[in-house]
């Protein structure tokens, strides 16, 4: 059996679905740390509560951090191509990824970007596990 929705129908379910896994209200963010402790605006986090590792939802990363010493490590190929992505989001929890890809497949995530945008005024170009 085939069953067709609009686009609109579609768009409302996923932002039900994500509004259902992130309370806006409860997600608080900070600036990403060089390795010297200095705040930078290339990178920032966002969590549930107070910040705690364990309450990671995602990780922005902008354009530039990829060309700073804080990306070093990652190997020169590696850089190039996130950077080539760049800005971009990665989910801490990847379950709730797994869940958003498993439900709608690529689908949803022009759909969380715009939310992640609207409700962060960050832009995102794309979304990593």
């Amino acid at each position: 059996m085939k069953i067709l929705i609009t686009e609109n129908k579609f768009k409302e379910g996923v932002l039900k679905y994500i509004n259902s896994m992130f309370d806006i209200n409860n997600i608080g963010w900070s600036y990403g740390i060089d390795d010297w402790g200095n705040e930078v605006d290339y990178a920032m986090m966002f969590y549930t509560d107070d910040f705690d590792d364990d309450n990671g939802l995602f990780k922005w990363y902008g354009e530039d951090y990829w060309t700073s010493e804080d990306s070093e490590g990652w190997g020169e190929e590696y850089r190039k191509d996130l950077l080539s992505k760049s800005p971009l989001l990665a989910f801490d929890e990847e379950r709730k990824y797994d869940n958003l890809q498993g439900l709608f497949g690529n689908r949803w995530q022009t759909i969380f970007i715009e939310w992640f945008e609207e409700n962060f005024k960050v832009p995102v170009k794309t979304i990593i596990r």
